[in-house]
């Protein structure tokens, strides 16, 4: 993928572009990440927990570092996706990435998350990274899906992990492992 990214089609025929993300796409993400949040369904951190400009500053921190993976799609300028993956450097789990993902709502379902996770897989066999691992709500079937497609396979489940409002929620935990498939 070249810096300016790689032009795609939803499944719907909408144009967006898949690209590495860039220093300052940290407020465009953080008000994407703030958007979905609104939500209260996909992500563990509820609206107002983290400030906009610091969550930024940290995305922007986190594209700097050259030990992780930040996607970003957008279209007509907008960004409408991102996936991470972390990498912690110097530790016992320097061989394994943590992915996340985050679609606007508008841009569910078109193919994105599938495209994202392509790509990120791609990345992670070049670096030779032994597992990519992620949580993932239960109830959230379109992205395990997406997960199953592309060979991530089912590791546990951790319930009552997250508290939201006056319910707990289970956590799915999945993995990917580049050494053992051909995906």
């Amino acid at each position: 993928m070249t810096g300016s990214g790689e032009a795609k089609t939803a499944r719907d025929g909408r144009r967006w572009t898949l690209r590495p993300g860039r220093p300052t796409d940290g407020s465009a993400l953080a008000r994407l990440f703030a958007d979905v949040r609104t939500e209260g369904r996909w992500l563990i951190t509820t609206p107002g927990s983290i400030s906009q400009p610091s969550e930024a500053f940290w995305i922007a921190e986190m594209i700097r570092a050259a030990e992780h993976l930040v996607l970003v799609a957008e279209a007509d300028g907008d960004v409408i996706g991102n996936l991470l993956i972390s990498v912690d450097r110097g530790r016992a789990t320097e061989h394994l990435g943590v992915l996340s993902i985050t679609i606007a709502d508008g841009w569910r379902d078109a193919g994105i998350g599938t495209e994202m996770v392509a790509g990120a897989q791609r990345w992670a066999r070049e670096r030779g990274m032994r597992k990519v691992s992620l949580g993932v709500f239960p109830d959230n079937e379109r992205a395990i899906a997406v997960y199953e497609n592309r060979g991530f396979v089912r590791e546990g489940l951790r319930r009552q992990q997250y508290r939201s409002g006056d319910t707990f929620r289970d956590e799915v935990l999945m993995a990917w492992f580049p050494q053992e498939v051909d995906r």
